[in-house]
């Protein structure tokens, strides 16, 4: 029987999972992962490959696809990724071991859209600082910013960028976008001012990072991006911790440049205890949980298992599919 891997990280044993039944009736065997690191990505290869071996199909949470550990796998068919991100598998010996890799376009961006409209809300509003000064006894009068009115620069604006613009609009911001592919008809539609990054930055109130994680991309915003964004600007970033070269953002805010900055994502996850971000009252952090609210999880849960059973039986799924190079050399 073939046989598909899922970390229990993407398993709720109190429930009935749809994406189990699923994968159950078409006719594989379910192996579900409790090791915690291995969910995370902190176990080592040696740890991956034990727990992995014999799995055809992997539904893959936090975990590392390392070359070593591709090629260790000699039954391993498909890695079926939930989110959009894929900077944990590599790509280059997925590629030369025949290995397809898919991730879930429809399923979680307006989860990441919602949480990063929340982390302008909490940096703006100062939400978590009057918290702590209420829950301290103390009543704070200092003027808030404004939401409406601002502009919000998006950097990629494709799924998720496009529905952060979207509820950016409806709040009256103003949105500029930096985006190589533009989609010109969802642009031209809603009023979007497409430009430049460095324009981009230059020009707007809040800057969202939106884009993938890649070799051109990583260390996108360093000192000198920094430097150019409007003295008192926000920066957010729900996307991949690798696009903020860190000790820049941490230079930027100190100095009082940037206002503050809403992080789900960070260059080391979990953040060392000596981050030095932890400081910071302008900062608002949360876990790397942007995509993951409960109908974003069933969701990705559910098309990643259908990818899996659709390859099985032949069919290609082209959007989901990343190295689509395989596609005429690919068997199960």
């Amino acid at each position: 029987m073939t046989t598909v891997a899922i970390s229990t990280q993407l398993h709720n044993p109190s429930g009935d999972i749809y994406a189990l039944r699923l994968l159950r009736d078409a006719g594989f065997e379910i192996k579900l992962i409790s090791n915690k690191r291995f969910s995370q990505g902190n176990a080592s290869d040696e740890e991956e490959i034990d727990i992995l071996q014999g799995a055809a199909a992997v539904l893959a949470a936090g975990e590392r696809y390392t070359k070593n550990v591709i090629e260790s796998l000699p039954d391993l068919r498909v890695i079926a990724r939930l989110g959009v991100g894929f900077d944990k598998v590599d790509l280059e010996a997925a590629n030369a071991n025949n290995v397809l890799l898919t991730i879930t376009p429809n399923a979680n961006h307006e989860a990441v859209a919602e949480h990063t409209i929340a982390l302008i809300m909490s940096v703006a509003k100062s939400i978590v600082m009057g918290d702590k000064a209420v829950r301290d006894g103390k009543w704070p009068t200092e003027s808030l910013r404004p939401i409406r009115g601002s502009s919000l620069g998006i950097i990629g604006l494709g799924r998720i960028g496009q529905d952060v613009a979207y509820r950016a609009l409806a709040m009256k911001m103003n949105v500029i976008a930096a985006e190589p592919h533009p989609n010109m008809e969802f642009i031209l539609q809603n009023n979007i001012q497409l430009a430049d990054l460095d324009t981009l930055l230059q020009e707007s109130d809040f800057v969202s990072l939106n884009c993938a994680l890649s070799n051109k991309t990583r260390g996108l915003i360093d000192r000198k991006k920094l430097a150019l964004m409007k003295p008192g600007a926000i920066l957010i970033n729900t996307a991949r911790g690798g696009l903020v070269v860190e000790k820049d953002l941490v230079e930027a805010l100190a100095s009082g440049h940037i206002a503050g900055a809403g992080l789900d994502v960070f260059e080391i996850e979990p953040p060392g205890k000596d981050n030095l971000l932890y400081t910071m009252n302008n900062v608002v952090m949360s876990p790397h949980m942007a995509g993951n609210d409960t109908l974003s999880v069933e969701n990705m849960r559910n098309e990643a298992a259908q990818f899996v059973i659709d390859l099985f039986n032949g069919n290609w799924p082209d959007d989901a599919i990343v190295n689509k190079e395989l596609k005429n050399i690919w068997t199960w």
